[in-house]
């Protein structure tokens, strides 16, 4: 079994080196594939960031309906629109509905949410409440990220609601008389609304976090760099790739020679130097941009881009080995990259997608792959998993080496 292990382990490298000694005599063509990339997928960025993107002096704009109108929804509406007033990303004003619904016809609000009548009540009943919110079509990004923070805002009030729920319990077995008991709990609310919106958690977390409208400068090019990885590997993986004659193939079968060792130092290879030019690509807009990454950052970038990296080869070569016709090979291997790279979010923000699609997003490993990256590069993420991506990976492996098992029985 070890002999076998070890003759395995030659044959893999015999068949990286002399792919890298393909790689080298084709040292043009490689030089055209680095460099063209970088010019077309650079302009392409460039042109959607400036479509997508909106204007840094132009806020979102949202109205809040108070239909309530008590003490405490009062109260809660003005500091929170009082909290918006400091903030250049949004702005929330307190109208009415008719008002509310004037200015999204015209095209001058993003959003509006209500407090419905009823809501204070129902928040010291203990009964559900909601609060509805009202999207504009024509600036359905800035109404998802409204929805977002009215979400984020529903979470605080659901806390606030168990704690008063639970004051107000124990102060019913007492002698307290019932105004002193309203009083007790509208100072719950006025606690509990001064300490949300006073750490100024509320707006800076639910809607500056949105890196590609927050800072879509260090977005694009992360996303950019993440494309143009994805651009080598499928273009030093085709270079790697030629017509096999079957006389060829008997006599490698007779020595002993598997697809998969073949494929898997096709991938190795393909790996290598994508990821020693990708390294080298990013310390470079690393000295431009200026990302403030430690030793530790780089480590579970570098992590999760060769995770990235391994994932997108090992379903390219699925597709090798599954599909027999070169050029049908060739064109779903090119829609597979076009798919990887669309549904990350690095060509347009997820934000951008259908909700149906979003919920498909955190299963695609491209998507996984950037958003981690991005939390870490651009939001200074201090932790990583890594267990869905090794997961996957270890799958895909699995799977590319019974494809191949399978493939030479078939071909027997």
């Amino acid at each position: 079994m070890e002999v076998t292990n070890l003759l395995s382990i030659r044959r893999i490298l015999f068949f990286m080196r002399q792919y890298n000694k393909q790689l080298k005599k084709k040292w043009a063509t490689l030089l055209l594939l680095f460099l063209f990339p970088i010019i077309l997928i650079g302009s392409l960025l460039l042109l959607l960031a400036g479509l997508l993107l909106p204007e840094e002096d132009s806020p979102i704009r949202v109205a809040l309906v108070d239909e309530d109108r008590t003490q405490e929804t009062i109260l809660f509406s003005g500091l929170l629109e009082e909290t918006a007033s400091h903030n250049q990303f949004i702005q929330i004003m307190s109208i009415t509905k008719d008002n509310a619904e004037k200015l999204m016809a015209q095209n001058e609000i993003s959003t509006y949410f209500t407090f419905p009548s009823g809501f204070t009540e129902d928040l010291y009943e203990g009964e559900s409440v909601t609060i509805p919110i009202v999207g504009n079509a024509a600036r359905s990004t800035d109404s998802f990220l409204v929805k977002e923070l009215v979400e984020s805002m529903m979470r605080y009030i659901a806390v606030a609601q168990s704690t008063i729920l639970t004051i107000n319990e124990y102060a019913k077995k007492t002698d307290m008389p019932e105004e002193e008991r309203q009083k007790m709990m509208f100072q719950q609310f006025m606690d509990f609304s001064l300490y949300t919106l006073g750490k100024d958690k509320l707006l800076d977390e639910e809607v500056i976090t949105n890196v590609a409208t927050a800072s879509p400068t260090h977005y694009y090019i992360l996303s950019g760099w993440l494309i143009i990885m994805s651009v080598w590997l499928f273009a030093i993986y085709t270079v790697l790739g030629k017509e096999e004659h079957s006389s060829m193939l008997i006599r490698m079968k007779l020595f002993g020679v598997t697809m998969w060792q073949r494929i898997l130092a096709r991938i190795l290879v393909s790996l290598g130097y994508s990821l020693v030019v990708a390294a080298v690509a990013f310390f470079i807009i690393n000295k431009f941009v200026g990302f403030e990454l430690f030793l530790t950052d780089y480590l579970r970038l570098g992590l999760f881009t060769i995770l990235y990296a391994l994932l997108f080869l090992v379903g390219i070569a699925l597709i090798d080995v599954l599909i027999t016709s070169r050029k049908v090979v060739l064109l779903l291997q090119s829609l597979y990259t076009f798919l990887l790279i669309f549904t990350s979010g690095a060509v347009i923000p997820t934000l951008y997608f259908p909700q149906v699609i979003q919920g498909v997003l955190p299963y695609i490993f491209s998507y996984i792959s950037l958003n981690w990256m991005i939390d870490i590069v651009l939001e200074g993420r201090n932790y990583a998993n890594f267990t869905t991506l090794t997961v996957l990976a270890t799958i895909g492996l699995l799977l590319l080496w019974l494809s191949t098992v399978e493939k030479e029985r078939w071909i027997r």
